[in-house]
């Protein structure tokens, strides 16, 4: 394992999120997404999406590469709360899954990533107008892109 000294750190941005990951050893890290609040209001009501996940990555070539492959395992987590006037909703969403991905080096500090995963996606909601309650669960199979750019810090 390396020293906390040398361990390369990376904050990143991607379509709808920002990251954080830090290098396990010189091959594997560990990376945290949160996904921006989404937030709507309408007529009476209004809804709030929060989502995050924690992945375990595999880099298999050097970072001094223009083009760096990896691939690994990640678990995504999501909350969906919305009402309006008579009506309220509320789901969470499970997101374990395998995902692959290219960094591209623009400089020593600066790279662009493409990436994407697939695996299955379970939905728990429930909703409820006051005096009756509904739930469900559906369960099937989910796939993410993600596009971004990651600055290196040390």
């Amino acid at each position: 394992m390396l020293s906390t000294a040398h361990a390369s750190q990376k904050i990143g941005v991607f379509v709808l999120g920002a990251q954080y990951e830090r290098d396990l050893n010189a091959s594997d890290s560990v990376r945290f997404g949160l996904g921006l609040p989404l937030a709507a209001m309408t007529n009476g009501g209004g809804a709030l999406v929060l989502s995050g996940d924690v992945a375990f990555l595999r880099h298999t070539g050097s970072s001094s590469n223009t083009v760096q492959p990896y691939y690994g395992a990640a678990l995504g987590l999501a909350t969906v709360l919305g009402s309006d006037q008579n009506v309220a909703v509320g789901g969470v969403v499970l997101y374990p899954n395998v995902l692959g991905g290219l960094n591209f080096n623009v400089t020593s500090t600066v790279s662009l990533f493409a990436e994407g995963s697939v695996g299955p996606r379970a939905i728990f909601a429930a909703v409820s107008d006051g005096t009756n309650r509904a739930s469900g669960t559906q369960i099937g199979l989910g796939y993410g892109v993600r596009l971004g750019i990651n600055y290196t810090l040390r």
